[in-house]
């Protein structure tokens, strides 16, 4: 359960992260967008070591939120080597690839914590 916890706590912090940057100048934003990637990478290395625990279903929902985090450091390198002039249009997409990777973690977290049905009964034995 440690993981569920901590999983969501990072994606949380690492969507307040991004919009705080989108809504400061460039400058201002150069920090928490270096803070977002450490987050974003806390997070990544979360799903990486969790996700062959999990089951399928999980699993691919984890995928899925781990392609948004990738997507979101790479959105940060972008944000960075644009420069102010170019930042403001790049932290959108930022901000939008955290909220995504947020919502992916927070769908595999709930998809991890469903009960699973049990199997069905067998068949009983045909008699000759």
């Amino acid at each position: 359960m440690d993981f569920f916890n901590r999983a969501l706590e990072q994606a949380k912090q690492l969507q307040q992260i991004a919009t705080d940057a989108a809504q400061k100048g460039y400058e201002q934003a150069t920090p928490l967008i270096q803070q977002g990637v450490a987050k974003a990478q806390e997070l990544q290395k979360t799903i990486v070591e969790q996700t062959p625990h999990l089951t399928a279903a999980a699993q691919e929902q984890a995928n899925a939120a781990l392609q948004h985090t990738n997507a979101f450091i790479a959105s940060s390198k972008t944000v960075l080597e644009a420069g102010a002039t170019q930042a403001q249009a790049h932290l959108s997409v930022f901000a939008d690839q955290a909220k995504k990777a947020a919502d992916a973690t927070v769908t595999a977290v709930q998809s991890a914590t469903q009960k699973q049905p049990p199997p069905p009964p067998p068949d009983p034995p045909v008699a000759s």
